[in-house]
């Protein structure tokens, strides 16, 4: 990976002869810049412009600064960057970010992944648990409850925990632990 240091004075040199088809080959950049320039105004050309033009008229240090950035910003998705892009003036309400606060605004942006996602793993397939419907005729006791958490465990129910199952066991007076 290229430091920004490194990737300054080679896109000033080259912004000039940049082809249309690689300043075309990141939207998101170009809108990014266009809703900075938009939000923020001569405070953020400001900060790149250099004063040299180049034949069509632009600003060489513009086109650097967005030859840097769209090197900078190719590890994200478009719509990371969007995303990132909605959130400025949220996030900077008085000054535009500079490029490693808005590259840390596409991090934050960035769909988070597994740790099983990350390691290739597959995803184990969702339980197949049916529902345990139990029929019981209603004694009127109280002891009603308890009744139906044994024929739910008779039932081959193994969602019931031991305390539930020993407690309605207990408030029928069985003894021992079911089979």
């Amino acid at each position: 990976m290229q430091k920004i240091s490194a990737l300054a004075p080679a896109a000033l040199r080259d912004g000039a002869r940049e082809p249309a088809d690689q300043a075309a080959a990141n939207p998101a950049v170009k809108n990014l810049f266009l809703v900075m320039q938009g939000c923020y105004g001569s405070l953020f050309l400001s900060k790149f412009a250099t004063g040299v033009l180049d034949d069509q008229g632009r600003d060489l240090g513009v086109r650097a600064a967005m030859r840097v950035w769209r090197t900078t910003l190719a590890k994200y998705t478009p719509d990371v960057i969007e995303s990132a892009v909605a959130r400025l003036t949220a996030e900077h309400p008085d000054y535009p970010p500079h490029l490693p606060q808005f590259e840390a605004m596409c991090r934050a942006a960035t769909p988070r992944r597994t740790h099983a996602e990350e390691h290739g793993w597959l995803a184990l397939p969702a339980p197949n648990a049916a529902p345990v419907h139990v029929q019981i005729e209603p004694q009127g006791d109280g002891k009603d409850w308890a009744r139906r958490i044994v024929a739910r465990v008779q039932a081959g129910d193994q969602t019931l925990t031991r305390a539930a199952i020993r407690a309605a066991m207990q408030a029928l007076g069985m003894e021992g632990w079911p089979r």
